[in-house]
C-alpha cells in the first residue's frame, strides 16, 4: 500500500506523545500557512460581529435610507470573508484530512453567498410585492438546502478536526434546516453565529498545531 505523506507515524515512542492519523505532518507541503489559518479564525469572528450589524442596517433602513448603502457594503464584506473562510476550510479538509466529499457542497455554498450579495442592492425590507417575496423565500430555501447538504457531507469526515468536526457539521445542518423553513430564518441566523465561533476555534487550533509541527 502506498505511503500517505499526510499520515504521521502512529507508534508510541517513550517520552513522545502518540500522533493520530489526522495530525499535521511536518513533512507535508501544505498550500496554507499557520498565519492564513489564524486570519481565517479572525475573519470568522469578524463575520460573527458583522451579522447582527447587517440585520440592524436592513431593518433600520426604511426609516434611515442611507443605511441601505451600509447594509449592501456589509453584505459584500461578509461575502468576501465567507469566500476566504470556506476556501481555506476546503483546503484544510483536502490536505489535512484527505477528505474531498464536501468540495462540491462548499463550492455551492460559496456560490449562493455570492449570488445573495449581488442581489442585496435590489432588495428592500419595505418591498412586499409577490415577486420580491418569492425571490427572498427561494433564496432562503436554496441556501438552507445547500447548508444541509454541506453538513451531511461533513458528517462523513473521519478527521475530528481538532474536536470541531461534529459541532461544525451539526450546526451547519441546523442552520440549513432553519433557513430553509423560512419561518425559523431568524433562529438560523443565531445558529450561524454560533457556527462562526466554532469555525474560529477550529482555525485558531489548526494554526497553533501547524506552527508546532513546522517548528
Amino acid at each position: 500500500m502506498p505511503h500517505n505523506p499526510y499520515t504521521p507515524p502512529t507508534a508510541q515512542v517513550d517520552g513522545v506523545e502518540e500522533k493520530t492519523a489526522f495530525d499535521f505532518s511536518g513533512n507535508a507541503d501544505y498550500s496554507f500557512t499557520p498565519k492564513q489559518l489564524w486570519w481565517a479564525g479572525v475573519f470568522c469572528l469578524l463575520s460573527v460581529v458583522l451579522t447582527p450589524v447587517y440585520f440592524f442596517f436592513i431593518f433600520t433602513a426604511p426609516s434611515v435610507p442611507v443605511l441601505k448603502d451600509f447594509s449592501v457594503a456589509t453584505a459584500f464584506v461578509m461575502t468576501g470573508l465567507t469566500i476566504y473562510i470556506y476556501l481555506l476550510f476546503k483546503k484544510l479538509l483536502n490536505e489535512k484530512s484527505g477528505f474531498h466529499a464536501a468540495n462540491l457542497a462548499i463550492s455551492l455554498y460559496i456560490l449562493i453567498s455570492i449570488i445573495s450579495a449581488l442581489a442585496a442592492p435590489f432588495g428592500s425590507s419595505t418591498d412586499t410585492s409577490l415577486t420580491t417575496t418569492l425571490i427572498a423565500v427561494g433564496e432562503l430555501v436554496l441556501g438552507g438546502s445547500i447548508a444541509i447538504y454541506l453538513g451531511i457531507q461533513l458528517l462523513r469526515c473521519e478527521d475530528p478536526l481538532l474536536g470541531q468536526s461534529k459541532p461544525i457539521a451539526y450546526l451547519t445542518i441546523a442552520t440549513g434546516i432553519t433557513l430553509a423553513s423560512v419561518v425559523l430564518a431568524l433562529l438560523g441566523v443565531l445558529i450561524s453565529i454560533v457556527l462562526g465561533i466554532v469555525m474560529a476555534i477550529l482555525f485558531f487550533r489548526a494554526s497553533k498545531a501547524l506552527t508546532q509541527v513546522q517548528g
